[in-house]
């Protein structure tokens, strides 16, 4: 209903998110093919102990009205990670998400070293989102990526993490609004 009328529910966190976007960027309005949030120099296999160039890159058609462009949570169960430049992305509560000068961009560049034990394999969960920068979730976008890179040694099956978009409350309220007006069409028909 709130999202009917255009009020915010909430308000974006341009310093950066904890676990709370473990499950996606649930306060930047909805997930949505028109963003699309990649890692880019991944490996296929890693070898232990490997340092591996990677970008995280957020592509879409929300477009900015200020310095705000975006953010992330970046969740990778095994080795290191460090950020190209520090200024522009933290740890929280177990994984990565952007700073505030970080939040002007939409690209960061770190590296990855894999473990040490490359008969295992590494998790990677990334959720991006564009903002609009207006302050509130209303035309902001996110998407969410995931995949499981094997060790070179690694024997078994790969299990790929489940990277679910749920429903927002504005696809929620839409689906009322259209399932009302069903009804009142009906109830006129019926009449």
């Amino acid at each position: 209903m709130f999202s009917t009328f255009g009020l915010s529910l909430s308000q974006s966190i341009p310093s950066g998110v904890g676990e709370s976007a473990n499950n996606g960027c649930l306060c930047h309005g909805s997930a949505s093919n028109s963003t699309e949030t990649t890692l880019i120099g991944l490996p296929t296999v890693f070898e232990s102990n490997q340092t591996y160039n990677l970008t995280l890159r957020i592509e879409s058609t929300v477009e900015q009205t200020n310095n705000s462009q975006g953010g992330f949570r970046l969740l990778v169960d095994t080795g290191t990670i460090e950020f190209e430049n520090q200024s522009l992305a933290q740890q929280i509560d177990g994984g990565w998400t952007h700073t505030s000068q970080g939040n002007t961009q939409r690209a960061w560049n770190f590296t990855w070293t894999s473990p040490p034990d490359n008969s295992t394999s590494a998790e990677f969960v990334v959720y991006g989102n564009a903002v609009n920068g207006n302050g509130n979730p209303m035309g902001d976008h996110w998407d969410g990526y995931g995949i499981t890179i094997p060790g070179s040694s690694f024997e078994g099956i790969l299990i790929q993490p489940a990277v679910d978009q749920p429903y927002e409350i504005l696809d929620y309220s839409i689906i009322i609004a259209g399932l009302f007006t069903i009804l009142v069409l009906f109830y006129f028909v019926v009449k």
